[in-house]
């Protein structure tokens, strides 16, 4: 791999070195000095005054390991041993700048004999130079520093910000934000606001890290300025509950400490009764909103409850801030939040432009130490290390892709609909601690185990710098220390176990020590943040290099000054996890050197860090949020000079990337194409979500009027369609399962109520409004780069009136929402809009392009909104018959959404079909989508049917006429994709019935030749279309299923639809095989056909009782007449899902001791099995009531159908009910059996995977209902029967098999389609 362009960034470590240049404005004399920077810098300060200056000699300054000299002594050889002259003021005139290290006539010679002059010194101890040793003496440990005599002085950016927070007060503001990076000096900026007026006496310092008070006791305690300041904590608290008071009273200024747990608990505030009952005049909250939120960091995350919470443990999230009551009950005259990554409170409406103190990011660092730099380092009196800056490292930022087999995994992940591919690909076998030890192994090892051979060095891979391995970056002695951030805590386990069994394998990662921090083993060995410290201090005295693993420990508040690399490998939840993670190479690591008269020199051990992240993308897109926000607030126009401000921040900290088997700095084109192309991949509805939420909107009346009528974005009820509420019955919404059958990939969940959260659902609303303003930037045919200008273009003509009309948009409310909104949210809210109008007019763009761009940006509507893709509608249109395709074939799109079918067969078959392709759309908006795809492609727009949509067909008001005027059309060929379900309905509001049988009945009546795709459990005459439908499809000689997909992801992304999908082709004029019983395998059809053609067989069905037999009695009600009240209308009788909760009454935990009959329910309460009892009589009569039998979950969503999942296990958890026990409607039983024996070979036959493939036959839903157990063949159960059902279950299996007749081809289809049970 060519890294040809390191040579010219990586500089790593550089020993102190005496340098000498010649210049002709200063002829016949060496220039002579010293310095801790790259020498070639160094010069380069000074060719600003002496442009000619040549190099004339360099030599790292030390005598031995850990001594050193200064300029000093080469000056003194030269001066007074060689007696050269040293220029004067007075020597030349009009010199560019004056410098009394000139001497007159010296030569590189005379800079050799000077050093060995010196080296002799040393080692004869003769006393004549100075030399600098390194100060090993710890610096003690004291419960109060000792206050210094000279006091500081505020630099530049302190002092401005002082000045702010004065000037902000005076206006009236006291709600503050001073927002400023690791070594601003936070916390002496801070006291310095207190001490700008003497009413500042009762200061409270409130923090979610321990870590930071001595940071506070220190600057109190130590520093000159503050004296008469006092430090008080929980402890001082504690031994004297009136210390605040005491130290007031004696004229001092009380600044206390405490932390938010500190300030958690009943009995703490009572301790602390005088934190909460005073005014404090000051309150600083420190590093206030520094995580992701809880809920943020889950997302990233898969796993239980258990699981989460044990990741947890380290992980630092905003919520105790934003969720802190005591925090709300401290009162205060002026509050001021300080933080280091305050984007979302930026982003937020908490503070306005006068209320932000201090906006200093990392770019402003080193801009002031450039300039430090620059104004004093021409001084001889003034020494690099003066610079309050120095040491600040240059972060070198590698953006690199994974290796090879790892991008292969990343790829699977992701076509399995994984959103966070990179914390999978690092995912532990284990979450949680494993007796087994599979915490300690990765799903993917070898992936991973390649990824650290890449980095190492130990093999080639061309998309990876092996860093580890590159004598730049050995030279610098950089990669000393390093810090692996991983996803989940068993993945630092995981990690450490993989490098230790390789460590002989590897070039450098086995020279490394390992320090896990955060794994799930041992929490002893690091109990402590100092333990850490520590143990990577005496590896660096030992020159041992580590690698500390970690996940969310020590990566906010906490600074280990040896720590210079890290590799970024997990998704990160939020912006300010990432940054807070990275911030912790920021950090000065300086070693001080002293002479015998204790003069020091500052060694740099630590000029640059290396940050390595293996999500590119991620890092390009910080970039350019973080300037976006920085030119927020330095320019109204910000987005204009985004690429200046980029091209600022990347010569500040370059990235450097690998193209090609060659590495290359990243320009800030390449950072916006990138941003772009990110964009580009994502739907609006999509950027929308990740504009922030400005809650000033959500209280202006226009504002919340126009939310009224939308949904929350992400809803399954979609934008703005009230038509079309989801995805059909096919999709489960209330699958019962038991704890073992739960999975990460259960494929169903229940949508929660938009009512739940009124807050949250109108965050969502305003988001789904931000998209629609989106929608209007991409359809216009104006240009539009801003809010601005939307609002000036918006009714500017027809079209644009008309798009806003449909779109969803009202001028009044745009105006509102520019008048209040955050200028932060408006710069992205702007972004978004220009990149949309930029997508949509781009002409350098093929027209083709532009349409699938577009698809790709309409994308989908909502989370349920089933939108075909492009490459689905192509391969339907192929499926048509193209010798009935001629000029002028009209062919009709039922259900247009986004002009997806239109765009299909314009490239299919072109000008043949350019003027007769016609699109019905779903809704207002979903005719502007189509429409646009209509104008991109050059079809005629009129052809977009405008005055009536799909849903008007089965509408009971305008259905007639809608129909009419579709037979009217006198079309060929009908395709599309109809809307599959309608408005939920039922007391529960859960219910949706489906429609897309209403839109395939319309289609069928006016047109002889229909192709649709669409829900499929009609085809196993299951899912809630009228049985006599199902029959008549089934038997229709002119219908045949084109394909079959029993995983709708397949086709539809991460569409979820039990049942799977079909592409069904109608053709009045041929003739097909009627479908009868749909089988998805050929296999599984020659199964069933050799099974039920037995001459023994009969159907096991038989002896399945459905789960609605167990019912009430009128006894019950005779005797609870409230009973009535509790239970739903229509279900008085049922022993319903929740019957438990709903007549509490009725049932009791223990049988009762009171000479009553009862019998036992199983049910379920708090998703767990429970058993509870009943009267008998008042449960009817049960065929299978008093005998032994079978009980199995109803439905179970998680153990899925033949082909979703492979294998699948077809049913939940079987569990052996006794007589006289009966179940709730969560539970089917099956059989009749006279003894225990009998129900055990029962369970026995229902666990193999034979029985459970016949199942699959007909179970295409999460069901399990008695007509679904058809094909499956009864056997005897008892023990005269020809099977041993002693056996275990996979020797059953395999008699079966033998039984049946099945081949080798059959049996190799169920192992792979069907898991064996646990």
């Amino acid at each position: 791999m060519d890294g040809t362009i390191l040579d010219k960034y990586i500089i790593g470590r550089v020993e102190p070195q005496v340098y000498a240049f010649t210049t002709g404005t200063v002829p016949n004399y060496l220039k002579v000095g010293d310095t801790y920077r790259p020498v070639d810098q160094r010069l380069a300060e000074w060719r600003k005054y002496f442009p000619d200056l040549e190099k004339a000699y360099s030599s790292i300054s030390k005598v031995s390991d850990e001594v050193y000299y200064r300029d000093f002594a080469v000056h003194h050889f030269l001066e007074h041993e060689k007696h050269f002259h040293r220029l004067l003021q007075t020597d030349i005139k009009d010199l560019p700048y004056y410098s009394r290290e000139f001497f007159e006539h010296a030569t590189n010679k005379d800079l050799e004999e000077a050093i060995k002059d010196i080296k002799l010194d040393f080692e004869k101890s003769r006393g004549k130079y100075q030399f600098y040793t390194f100060d090993k003496r710890p610096t003690p440990m004291t419960f109060t520093y000792r206050r210094g005599d000279t006091p500081y002085a505020l630099r530049p950016n302190q002092a401005e910000t002082v000045s702010n927070f004065t000037k902000a007060v005076k206006k009236g503001r006291t709600n503050l934000l001073m927002y400023a990076v690791m070594r601003f000096g936070k916390t002496f900026t801070s006291l310095c606001c207190a001490l700008s007026n003497k009413k500042y006496k009762a200061i409270l310092v409130v923090s979610g890290k321990a870590d930071v008070k001595d940071e506070w006791k220190r600057t109190v305690e130590s520093i000159n300025n503050f004296d008469g300041f006092d430090f008080i904590d929980t402890d001082s608290l504690r031994r004297n509950k009136d210390i605040i008071n005491d130290t007031l009273n004696n004229g001092h200024r009380a600044v206390v400490f405490l932390t938010l747990q500190d300030l958690s608990g009943d009995s703490i505030k009572t301790r602390h009764k005088d934190v909460f009952s005073r005014q404090w005049d000051m309150l600083f909250i420190d590093e206030t909103h520094y995580g992701a939120r809880a809920e943020e960091y889950g997302k990233v995350l898969r796993g239980n409850k258990s699981e989460l919470k044990s990741e947890a443990k380290y992980a630092e999230t905003s919520d105790d801030y934003e969720k802190s009551e005591e925090l709300k009950l401290l009162r205060s005259r002026v509050r001021i939040h300080l933080s280091g990554t305050p984007y979302r409170i930026l982003m937020g409406s908490e503070f306005e432009k006068d209320d932000i103190i201090a906006f200093y990011q990392f770019s402003d660092i080193v801009k002031d130490k450039e300039q430090w730099d620059a104004d004093h380092l021409g001084d001889d009196e003034c020494d690099e290390w003066d610079n309050p800056y120095y040491g600040f490292p240059q972060m070198i930022r590698f953006a690199f892709n994974l290796n090879d087999s790892s991008m292969r995994k990343m790829k699977e992940l992701k076509k399995s609909n994984i959103e966070y591919a990179l914390n999978e690909l690092l995912r532990p076998k284990s979450i949680l601690k494993n007796k087994n030890g599979l915490h300690k192994l990765f799903v993917h090892g070898q992936e991973v185990l390649d990824l650290l051979m890449a980095i190492d060095g130990s093999k080639e891979d061309g998309n990876i710098l092996s860093f580890l391995n590159d004598s730049r970056i050995k030279a610098g002695k950089l990669c000393r220390h390093i810090v692996i951030v991983l996803p989940y805590r068993a993945s630092c386990n995981a990690m450490e176990s993989l490098i230790k069994a390789h460590r002989n394998d590897f070039k450098r990662l086995g020279q490394y020590e390992i320090l896990n921090i955060a794994g799930v083993d041992d929490d002893k060995m690091f109990k402590g943040i100092q333990n850490v410290k520590d143990k990577i201090e005496q590896c660096e005295s030992r020159n041992v290099k580590t690698i500390t693993l970690t996940v969310n420990r020590m990566l906010t508040g906490t600074t280990v000054r040896q720590w210079d690399t890290m590799i970024f490998l997990k998704d990160s939840a939020s912006p300010q996890e990432y940054d807070q993670a990275i911030f912790r190479l920021q950090n000065q690591y300086i070693k001080e050197y002293k002479d015998g008269n204790g003069h020091v020199i500052k060694y740099n051990m630590k000029p640059q860090t290396l940050l390595v992240d293996f999500e590119p993308g991620r890092m390009f897109k910080m970039q350019e949020t973080k300037a976006q926000i920085y030119n927020v607030n330095t320019d109204k126009k910000g987005n204009s000079k985004l690429n200046e401000r980029i091209a600022e921040e990347l010569r500040i900290s370059p990235i450097i990337v690998v193209n090609k088997d060659k590495l290359r700095q990243v320009e800030p084109n390449d950072i916006l194409e990138a941003v772009s192309a990110y964009s580009n991949s994502k739907s609006i509805m999509d950027e929308a979500t990740e504009i922030p939420i400005d809650d000033n909107l959500l209280s202006e009346s226009d504002v919340l009027d126009a939310l009224k009528t939308l949904y929350p974005i992400n809803s399954k009820k979609g934008i703005k369609m009230p038509a079309y509420k989801g995805d059909g019955d096919d999709i489960d919404t209330d699958a019962e399962q038991d704890d073992d059958d739960k999975s990460d990939t259960a494929a169903t969940s229940t949508e929660k109520s938009d009512n739940n959260n009124d807050v949250d659902n109108l965050h969502k609303k305003l988001s789904t409004y931000y998209s629609l303003i989106l929608f209007f930037a991409f359809l216009t045919n104006s240009k539009v780069a801003s809010l601005d200008d939307i609002l000036r273009v918006v009714d500017s003509n027809e079209a644009n009136k008309r798009i806003a009309r449909n779109v969803g948009i009202d001028k009044k409310v745009l105006q509102t929402i520019r008048k209040v909104i955050n200028p932060f949210v408006l710069s992205d809210l702007d972004y978004k809009v220009s990149h949309m109008n930029r997508l949509s007019h781009d002409k350098s763009v093929p027209a083709g392009e532009r349409v699938d761009r577009a698809m790709k940006k309409f994308g989908r509507l909502s989370t349920s909104e089933v939108v075909t893709p492009a490459w689905v509608a192509d391969k339907m249109v192929r499926y048509l018959p193209a010798d009935r395709i001629k000029k002028g074939t009209k062919v009709l799109d039922i259900a247009a959404k986004q002009g997806e079918f239109a765009n299909a067969l314009f490239k299919a078959f072109g000008d043949k079909v350019k003027n007769t392709i016609y699109s019905i759309p779903t809704s207002p908006l979903t005719y502007e989508f189509t429409r646009k795809v209509y104008e991109l492609l050059g079809l005629p727009v009129n052809n977009v049917i405008e005055h009536f949509n799909s849903y008007d067909l089965l509408n009971d008001k305008k259905k007639e006429k809608t129909m009419k005027e579709l037979l009217a059309m006198n079309t060929d060929i009908i395709i599309g994709n109809p809307p599959y379900q309608d408005n939920a309905v039922g007391e529960q509001k859960t219910y949706n019935g489906p429609i897309y049988n209403l839109f395939m009945d319309c289609a069928y009546t006016a047109c002889d030749v229909v192709e649709m795709i669409h829900p499929a459990r009609f085809l196993s005459n299951a899912g809630s279309t009228p049985k006599a439908w199902n029959k008549k499809m089934l038997e229709d000689k002119h219908l045949k299923v084109a394909e079959f997909h029993q995983n709708a992801q397949e086709l539809f992304g991460n569409l979820q639809l039990t049942g799977g999908i079909a592409i069904t082709y109608r053709d009045i004029k041929q003739k097909f095989k009627p479908i009868n019983m749909f089988m998805p395998y050929s296999e599984l059809e020659s199964i069933c056909d050799k099974v039920s053609a037995n001459k023994d067989f009969v159907s096991m069905s038989n002896i399945v009782v459905s789960r609605t037999a167990y019912r009430f009695t009128d006894k019950m009600h005779e005797e609870h007449p409230e009973a009535l009240r509790q239970l739903s209308s229509g279900h008085a009788y049922d022993v319903s899902t929740n019957i438990f909760e709903r007549l509490p009454q009725v049932f009791f935990d223990v049988m009762p001791n009171d000479n009553n009959e009862y019998v036992s329910i199983l049910g379920r309460s708090n998703n767990k099995r429970v058993v509870k009892y009943i009267l008998r009589n008042y449960i009817k009569p049960v065929v299978n009531l008093d005998f032994y039998k079978l009980f199995l979950s109803k439905a179970d969503g998680a153990a899925g159908q033949i082909g979703n999942p492979v294998p699948a296990r077809i049913i939940g958890k079987p569990e052996i009910g006794i007589p006289g026990m009966g179940n709730t409607e969560s539970f089917i039983s099956i059989g009749k059996c006279n003894t225990e024996n009998e129900a055990k070979a029962l369970m026995k036959y229902v666990s193999t995977k034979f029985a459970r493939t016949l199942l699959g036959a007909l179970k295409t839903t999460q069901d399990i209902t008695p007509e679904k157990w058809k094909y499956v063949p009864l056997q005897d159960f008892s023990d005269k029967s020809d099977i041993d059902w002693s056996l275990p279950v996979d020797e059953i299996d395999e008699f079966l098999y033998k039984k049946y007749a099945l081949s080798s081809a059959e049996i190799s289809f169920i192992n792979e389609k069907v898991q064996a049970m646990k």
